[in-house]
Order: structure tokens, then C-alpha cells, then sequence
């Protein structure tokens, strides 16, 4: 059996289908939930693929994309921060342009998921960025993830449901670079 960790690659375009099949791999015990049908899942992607200043980091293992982590800038006007709670601090939700790289999806697929491509992934897509932090919602109940993000330092801000229906999420934010020891 290879050992390949796989490679990560930094991207402006990305297969929406491809994509998709991979998220639905990752997500198959949960598809049934509205966060993963409503919008659905090619929208979502296609959305944050066509917003400006788009970026994606793409995991693959011997030449299979397994993973993704994409994500684009916060613009001044956003709707990012709208309905969280908990907020102590106005000015935590106040953007200009340059403040806040948000990661809008991020998966791997399964039986990559203890080779640590996803925490890859996010530091190759951010350490190149120019923004001042970053910022992204994980689901109460994925455990997995948010203990991953709390030893990257991200810091829990808030929470919020960012469509109707969708499990409460927490709002973490984390100080860029990640190699900063800000």
C-alpha cells in the first residue's frame, strides 16, 4: 500500500461537478440534512467559485482530487456575520475590503482524513493571503473539524444558522498569517 500523502494544489477555477462528487462521498451519512440539500451542494460551490477574489486549495492522492478547501474575500457590504449571536464586540463584525478571507467550503474525502491533507490544505490556500484573518462556520456536532481548527488557534466568535433550517454553526475567526504567532 502507497504511502502518498498526496499533494495540494492552488486554484482560481475548479469543476463544480467534480467538486460535488467528492463532497457528496464526504457528507453521504448526512446528505439527508438540509445543510447539505438546500441550496444544494453545486449551487453553494458554484457560488463561492464565482465570487471575486475566488480561491481553492484542491487535495489529491495519486491523482484523485479528494479534498477541497475554497473560499474568497469578505467585501465591506457582506451578509457573513448577519444573525450571529453572541457578538460582544461591534467591531468584530465590521469588514473593509482586505480584512476577512472567508473559507466558505472545505472537505476531504474519508479514507484521506487522518493523513492531515484538509490542515494542508488551509495553510497552503492561506498562508499565501493578503487579508488580516480569516474566518469560516462549522457545524455544532463536527466534532472532528472544529478540534482541528482550535489547535490552528482559530477562536470561537459566535454563533449563527446560515440558512433556514440549516444545525446551529460556530463562527471561528484566526489572526492570518497562520504562520503568525499573532
Amino acid at each position: 500500500m502507497s504511502e502518498n500523502r498526496g499533494s495540494v494544489v492552488l486554484t482560481e477555477k475548479v469543476d463544480i461537478d467534480e467538486l460535488a462528487a467528492v463532497y457528496r462521498r464526504v457528507h453521504a451519512a448526512d446528505l439527508h440534512l438540509t445543510d447539505h440539500s438546500d441550496p444544494s451542494v453545486e449551487d453553494r460551490l458554484r457560488w463561492t467559485a464565482e465570487a471575486p477574489g475566488f480561491q481553492a486549495a484542491l487535495g489529491y492522492v495519486d491523482g484523485e482530487l479528494v479534498g477541497s478547501v475554497m473560499g474568497c474575500p469578505l467585501p465591506p457590504e457582506t451578509l457573513w456575520w448577519r444573525d450571529m449571536t453572541d457578538v460582544n464586540d461591534p467591531d468584530l463584525v465590521a469588514e473593509w475590503d482586505g480584512r476577512t478571507f472567508a473559507i466558505c467550503e472545505a472537505f476531504v474525502d474519508p479514507a484521506q482524513q487522518r493523513h492531515r491533507l484538509g490542515v494542508r490544505m488551509v495553510a497552503e490556500l492561506l498562508d499565501q493571503r493578503k487579508e488580516e484573518r480569516v474566518s469560516l462556520a462549522v457545524a455544532e456536532t463536527n466534532t472532528r473539524v472544529w478540534h482541528a481548527l482550535q489547535r490552528l488557534r482559530f477562536e470561537h466568535v459566535g454563533d449563527l444558522i446560515p440558512f433556514p433550517g440549516w444545525r446551529p454553526h460556530r463562527m471561528l475567526v484566526r489572526a492570518l498569517p497562520l504562520s503568525s504567532s499573532r
